[in-house]
């Protein structure tokens, strides 16, 4: 077993022997015996069959030996359902030895081999087995093993000259295998050979497919371009254990040897998808995580296409400490259609990283791709980041509460407000609408400082969506200032102090100041005088009929009380009065 190599020979690990016993190391594998009906797939059936004859022709034919005991309990099966050769105990030369090989002196003695022993190996006719072709000798073991996987264990060899449940289709080979004469006996190459043409037993999908992927290192790209288009199709219809510890390491190789692309990925997460998450950590982690360190593009392009089938089944820690690093060098990548990939895959990677990887690391990717030379990335930059700033729980669960408060003041702001000023059409549009989504988020004195002057001159734009976007921003921002200043005290101006001595006794700094206030009220109702007046007037030329209204006589300043107090001379005049001197063609001028 250790030096006797074949892919279908049972793979020796290691050994050990001791006065008692010797101990032999396998890969895991169960007894074909003891593998029940439900789990016999046909297609996995047909496949083992397929293998032990290869196998067999191997030992008979290129090493001129005889196995001499095949049946259910010499082959085992791997997870993949897979049949490997064992019961290697009688396995010797055909030919040579002096006539003392192994399978002639203790082939009697093996429990069970009676009901299944060769006519020559009971007639001891040694001579025509020397005789016979290679390989003949094991034709007939080959038979035994087809009618037991079929009917199951046979108790006599005269039950073996029944059909039971054999396939018509496999039942004149078998009968080829199961010649009581040597010399006219099938040979498991023949065997091989005459089941794998059109329509016979062995010419089916699932084998062909078994055997491109085990010869995929030499094949033609072309032959492997055919071959993967219609990879996902066949699997739909292959047995779920072949899928998973067969197919899969296959395309796992594939796809870490650069000799992938889209199909091949898309073949991994549908098997992927099958898996629970033990089977997914063990079997399509690792590779993941390797193939995020490859260089090609193609294949990277390839991963970043399909991140929502796969990443929500990786661990966020192995997202955050292995992924991410290989991932976020996509937003530097020299190649456009990379850096767009990245965008559009982030709104998927961030619910696996931390908030300070979020807040640190992607949204400073994202907001420096805001100025990206191209549009569409640009855009859809935009549009990621206003994903983000809104990610709702339960549709983009981000870790500890997603974007902190100082990224949307100092980081994201400042790329909107520069956004809102970009040429492409669509790039302010998307602005717009993410200013809108952020502004809960942003200062309302920032809002009415820099983002309303900005925002503003959209008013008129060129293209109606960015108008109809900006006036929508544009009361938002107007809703929060206004939230706003119903927080802040109605006026800052203190309070005027009461006199301490109603007598007038009170001191020329006090007299001062009250002045001062009075003259303060004074100015205000005169502005306000003025304000009215001139609207007033403007509203008139525009009509057409200039109303004097506001600037009346009786709308004249009055001196107050203190003023008449503290002023000898007798009150002057209002100007205002004089306006009424005014003609509409003055005004109008």
């Amino acid at each position: 077993m250790r030096t006797l190599r074949h892919p279908g020979i049972l793979r020796y690990m290691d050994g050990a022997e001791t006065a008692d016993a010797i101990y032999i190391a396998t890969e895991p594998v169960t007894a074909l015996s003891l593998v029940t009906e439900s789990e016999n797939d046909d297609e996995l059936r047909r496949w083992g069959l397929y293998k032990m004859a290869e196998t067999l022709r191997f030992i008979g034919e290129d090493c001129k030996m005889v196995h001499g005991n095949v049946c259910a309990a010499t082959v085992f099966v791997t997870r993949a359902g897979e049949w490997r050769l064992g019961g290697l105990e009688l396995v010797d030369a055909l030919a040579g030895g002096d006539g003392q090989q192994i399978y002639r002196r203790f082939a009697s003695v093996v429990p069970g081999y009676n009901a299944r022993m060769a006519p020559e190996f009971e007639t001891r006719k040694w001579d025509a087995v020397e005789a016979a072709k290679p390989g003949a000798v094991d034709g007939w073991s080959l038979a035994c093993l087809i009618h037991e996987a079929f009917n199951g264990n046979p108790k006599t060899l005269s039950q073996l000259d029944a059909q039971g449940r054999i396939p018509q289709s496999l039942w004149p080979l078998y009968q080829r295998l199961h010649q009581a004469d040597i010399r006219r006996r099938m040979t498991p190459g023949d065997f091989l050979q005459s089941a794998s043409q059109s329509g016979a037993y062995l010419d089916s999908e699932f084998v062909h497919a078994s055997l491109f992927l085990e010869n995929i290192a030499v094949k033609e790209q072309d032959e492997k371009n055919e071959f993967f288009s219609g990879l996902h199709t066949l699997i739909a219809g292959f047995p779920q254990a072949f899928c998973k510890y067969k197919i899969l390491p296959e395309l796992l190789k594939v796809m870490e040897f650069g000799g992938g692309d889209a199909k091949v990925l898309s073949g991994i997460i549908h098997i992927g998808k099958g898996l629970d998450e033990a089977e997914y950590a063990e079997l399509v982690v690792p590779a993941i995580v390797q193939l995020f360190g490859s260089n090609d593009r193609a294949l990277r392009f390839s991963l970043l296409e399909h991140m929502d089938s796969f990443i929500p089944s990786v661990p966020a820690a192995v997202v955050g400490k292995q992924v991410f690093p290989n991932f976020s060098t996509g937003y530097l990548d020299a190649a456009p259609a990379i850096r767009e990939a990245t965008v559009k895959a982030s709104l998927v990677v961030a619910p696996k990283i931390t908030s300070k990887a979020l807040n640190n690391d992607m949204i400073r990717q994202l907001v420096r791709l805001v100025g990206d030379p191209e549009p569409g990335i640009r855009t859809n930059t935009l549009i990621c980041i206003g994903k983000l700033c809104t990610a709702k729980e339960g549709i983009l669960d981000l870790d500890a509460g997603g974007i902190n408060e100082n990224s949307h003041r100092y980081v994201i702001c400042p790329a909107i407000l520069h956004a809102l000023r970009d040429s492409f059409p669509p790039v302010r549009s998307a602005a717009l609408a993410v200013a809108s989504a952020c502004a809960p988020h942003w200062d309302a004195v920032e809002i009415a400082r820099r983002v309303i002057p900005t925002l503003s001159p959209l008013l008129i734009d060129s293209e109606r969506p960015v108008r109809v976007a900006a006036l929508k921003a544009l009361q938002t921002m107007v809703t929060r200032v206004e939230a706003h200043s119903l927080t802040m005290p109605a006026t800052t101006v203190p309070a005027k102090p009461a006199n301490a001595d109603t007598g007038g006794s009170s001191s020329s700094s006090g007299r001062a100041q009250a002045v001062a206030a009075d003259m303060a009220a004074a100015s205000m109702a005169a502005a306000s005088g003025w304000g009215g007046w001139a609207v007033s007037s403007l509203s008139s030329t525009f009509s057409g009929a200039l109303s004097l209204a506001a600037s009346s006589p009786s709308a004249a300043i009055a001196p107050t009380t203190s003023q008449t107090q503290s002023m000898s001379a007798p009150p002057q005049p209002n100007p205002l009065s004089q306006s009424q001197s005014f003609s509409s063609s003055s005004v109008a001028a």
